[in-house]
């Protein structure tokens, strides 16, 4: 049964909504001007565009009452306010705290794309859905909740206690976070200086709360307290030391006289202990009662009552939580209570033994009658040994949270499992569980720490190699590390010997994937296809066409692309084999066939919210389409790597991406541009041993020198590649960039080494090599050819097989053109030449476009001034939301396939249409298609 999802208590859901009823008014803030101010501009700008900042500060620095004082701003303002916050009790309840906020509008879901509204029902428990709903998904819809409703009417958003938000909840808000420059909502979020909890991949403004002044501390104090003696003012202002929170309750312990001879604490400490000192003092029912409060998930005043009579064995009201209300510790509000500060709920629960706080929870598992989790939670923590009966619950509330997209909240759920199940076998297995979450969550150490807590029986071969793989999965790809890939072909035999072929199948796999980023040896890379085709496995499995590819892509590269071409036709439906076959078309250099299937597989993960998966799928594309000539579709993939990368922490496909917009920005002669990227991708790269990565960043500066007339340079870095001593070396890449090693080498009188490579690849290589390649050789032997030889290698290269590689045909004519005018046949040089131009021109790459301009001129022959292209008057982005407009989707199609807002949208089109010289979205098609405007 799918549990029912935390509601807020009607009375919250109508002070939400109307704002000022049954609130009392905001309090006076002393010294704190300069930060009302700053909250003010940002309400009062929101109808220009949104913002999100975070207000940081030490506890009781006063970060709620700011955000009071901002309610109360907003609303004179004419704005919604929505409100949501972290309670340390709430924390394993997935979404409770988006609940809190997003709940008054669930009506309105109906509006949402249906994938976006099935997503946010399972997320509340609405929806009996089987399919996980990627926490993006859910995101989106939020979003999309939020920004319609914004139209109508802006919205401040404020999240109180944000170190204290349940998971799921936490990174949805860090979603809308990063999301809001266009839309009228204003998000404040108050956080705990010095927690765990942080946006660290979002870019809203932070604002960290400092201590007062002694001119507004000494006015607080005054107010607050205005009979003190001289000599306990100074010592309250000197132990408050300008802490707001500290200044008002200090002076309300009972023995306030004493606090000069005490022994010193932090200030923390020191509010605890003068809360304590006015709990101390309470009959005992109000103290059992308020440690109810302080462990319960929900604030119901029901909940606390019926609970109070099981540990009292009397009937409790009203009445018995009047000393508390007295004591200014809690405040009750129709059908809730709520302490006035976290540290009062803090001091409650530290102060209270360790049997009373089970007993607690035990009465609260009694009483809660909702058919929510709840009740399971408050079981486990009055429950000491093992108790299988709570751990199938658990494991039932575990996939339950799987189904919501809290796969955080399953982790929980099953760590807790594990610790309560009676037989090794079954926490065992709960762990894995556990610990495969976590991987697919991209949290290496979690993974490390639930595998080791599992204490695996390693005579078992199945259960060895299903933890080597939940161990792999979680670690980065990046590293060379020889050894680890031969210990995944050994799991993948312990698998395959005890029946479990798919997961042998998916750790060859990966060791193949090993192979192709580090630098494997042939011993290695043998043996990963021995392995594999002892599986049995049928050779039209993609995951066996990328083994091949990746382990061998010189030696394999023909029969995988027959393998690839008996798909083509078709296409596959399941966006993983896309994935798999698009990336291991680029492997062997079949860029074609890659853009397409990596297309394919980005439309599914893009649609299932896959946000991770898809940093690394568009990073591909992004490499093909630079291949293919597609420098447009490879800036616009590159562009929503690097954002999806940030966003999603998957730093690895932001440096690749990164990457390829600098060899872009290089190959178009942007070579400022091109080193600053470089730079900045450099910086990411922190792993020792990401030779992958190095050697791109090699190619980078390469074809920046060659493009710059400075062989000698592009040399010095193409030549590192080739050197095993070298970080930079990588057996995988070499053949990639053979024709920029080649002229440079030729250039710079260096022959031999160019000859060596070219023997080296076409050792390698099948006898029947891929067009790519085959292109490649073909222009790498014209260069180093005799005069009697050379034209046969180029009209080779010039044939069929270099059709679909735009940027290398381009090349290969002007080095043609070129070579035809030194052997004085200039009238024939004339036709590579003008045709190099125009391909180089279409495509932006200055560098050779004007090289072969200046061949024309010697020939002869004069040529009209270069044009701008599009992808010189948008930005990636903008480019990217400007065809899909072209192609009839409206403002929120695009936001939901872009995971943005409609109105973000709109916004770009704003400013893509003066860009571009139209004023409607019927003339964006041909304003796209049209000949770009002359820079002459």
């Amino acid at each position: 049964m799918t549990g029912r999802p935390i509601k807020a208590p009607r009375s919250k859901r109508r002070q939400q909504a109307d704002g000022n009823r049954g609130r009392t008014a905001s309090p006076v803030l002393y010294g704190r001007e300069d930060d009302i101010a700053l909250i003010d501009a940002l309400i009062e700008r929101v109808r220009d565009g949104g913002a999100a900042m975070a207000v940081s500060g030490e506890p009781g620095i006063g970060k709620s009452a700011l955000l009071e004082v901002a309610q109360d701003r907003a609303q004179s303002h004419g704005m919604r306010v929505l409100r949501l916050c972290g309670v340390t009790s709430e924390a394993h309840l997935p979404f409770a705290a988006l609940h809190q906020a997003v709940g008054p509008m669930l009506k309105q879901t109906r509006s949402l794309p249906a994938r976006q509204r099935s997503a946010l029902q399972a997320a509340f428990g609405l929806s009996d859905v089987m399919t996980t709903p990627d926490l993006f998904l859910i995101g989106l819809a939020t979003l999309n909740l939020l920004t319609a409703s914004a139209a109508r009417k802006p919205i401040l958003l404020l999240a109180d206690d944000v170190q204290w938000l349940d998971q799921p909840s936490h990174d949805v808000l860090a979603f809308i976070s990063r999301r809001l420059s266009s839309d009228p909502i204003v998000l404040l979020m108050a956080i705990r200086e010095g927690s765990n909890r942080s946006f660290p991949y979002s870019d809203e403004s932070r604002h960290r709360l400092s201590r007062l002044s002694m001119t507004a501390a000494e006015r607080l104090l005054d107010a607050q307290a205005p009979d003190l003696s001289l000599d306990l003012r100074r010592r309250f202002l000197d132990e408050a030391a300008g802490n707001p929170l500290a200044l008002v309750e200090l002076p309300r312990g009972e023995r306030r006289s004493m606090i000069g001879e005490t022994t010193w604490l932090p200030l923390t400490d020191r509010l605890e202990r003068a809360f304590l000192s006015r709990v101390s003092g309470l009959p005992i029912a109000t103290r059992t009662l308020l440690l109810v409060i302080a462990e319960n998930d929900s604030r119901s005043l029901r909940e606390v009552f019926d609970a109070g009579e099981v540990l009292l064995n009397d009937s409790v009201g009203l009445d018995a939580l009047a000393p508390a209300v007295s004591a200014m510790l809690i405040e009750i509000d129709n059908i809730e209570a709520r302490f006035r500060h976290p540290l009062i709920r803090s001091a409650v629960h530290q102060s209270a033994d360790p049997k009373m706080r089970h007993d607690v929870h035990a009465a609260l598992a009694r009483v809660i009658k909702d058919q929510s989790d709840r009740a399971i939670w408050h079981r486990m923590a009055s429950t000491v040994g093992p108790d299988n009966t709570l751990a199938e619950q658990l494991d039932e509330a575990a996939a339950r949270s799987q189904r919501r997209g809290a796969l955080a909240m399953a982790i929980l759920a099953l760590e807790n499992a594990a610790r309560l199940s009676s037989t090794r076998v079954a926490r065992t297995e709960r762990l894995l569980r556990a610990a495969g979450f976590a991987a697919d969550l991209g949290q290496p150490e979690t993974v490390e720490r639930l595998i080791h807590e599992a204490d695996l029986d390693q005579t078992q071969p199945r259960l060895r190699a299903r933890f080597a793989w939940l161990r792999e999965i979680g670690q980065p790809l990046l590293v060379n590390d020889p050894g680890r890939t031969l210990a995944l072909v050994r799991f993948a035999e312990d698998a395959r010997t005890d029946g479990a072929n798919g997961l042998a199948l998916n750790l060859l796999w990966r060791a193949s994937e090993r192979c192709w980023w580090g630098n494997a040896n042939d011993t290695v890379r043998t043996s990963i296809l021995a392995a594999a085709n002892e599986l049995g496995s049928p050779p039209t499995d993609p995951r066996m066409i990328a083994i091949a590819g990746y382990a061998e892509p010189l030696k394999h590269g023909h029969h995988v692309y027959q393998q690839l071409s008996a798909y083509a036709p078709a296409g596959v439906a399941n966006p993983v084999a896309a994935w798999t076959l698009g990336l291991a078309a680029n492997t062997i250099g079949a860029f074609d066939f890659g853009v397409s299937w990596l297309t394919e597989a980005s439309t599914a993960l893009r649609e299932q919210g896959r946000l991770g998966a898809l940093a690394r799928v568009l990073f591909a594309r992004s490499f093909a389409e630079t291949e293919t000539g597609d420098w447009m579709g490879a800036l616009k993939s590159s562009a929503e790597s690097i954002r999806l990368g940030e966003e999603t922490g998957r730093t690895a496909w932001v440096v690749a991406a990164t990457i390829v917009q600098a060899r872009l920005a290089a190959m178009r002669g942007n070579l400022d541009a091109a080193e600053a990227l470089a730079k900045n991708a450099e910086r990411l790269v922190r792993l020792p041993g990401a030779s992958f990565w190095l050697a791109m960043l090699q190619n980078v500066r390469g074809i920046a020198a060659l493009g710059a007339g400075r062989p000698a340079e592009a040399f010095e870095h193409l030549q590192r590649v080739h050197m095993p001593a070298d970080p930079a070396f990588n057996t995988s890449l070499q053949f990639y960039w053979l024709v920029d090693y080649v002229e440079a080498a030729v250039s710079c009188g260096q022959e031999a080494a160019a000859a060596a490579v070219i023997d080296v690849v076409e050792r390698r290589a099948a006898p029947i090599a891929v067009p790519w390649v085959r292109m490649m050789l073909a222009h790498g032997k014209a260069l180093l050819a005799s005069p009697a030889r050379a034209e046969t290698f180029f009209q080779e290269g010039l044939g069929a097989i270099g059709q679909n590689w735009p940027f290398s045909r381009g090349r290969l004519l002007l080095a043609y053109g070129e070579w035809l005018r030194r052997q004085r046949r200039v009238m024939e040089a004339r036709a590579p030449l003008r045709t190099a131009r125009d391909i180089l021109d279409a495509l932006g790459a200055s560098p050779w476009s004007d090289r072969a301009r200046r061949e024309l001129r010697a020939a002869g022959e004069t040529s009209r001034p270069r044009e701008n292209l599009m992808l010189d008057e948008l930005t990636p982005q903008e480019l990217q939301i400007a065809e899909l407009a072209a192609g009839g989707l409206s403002n929120k199609e695009i936001g939901t396939r872009l995971y943005l807002s409609h109105r973000t949208v709109g916004s770009h089109l704003y400013r893509i249409f003066p860009k571009l010289g139209v004023t409607t979205r019927s003339g964006l098609q041909a304003a796209l298609n049209r000949s770009p405007r002359s820079t002459a």
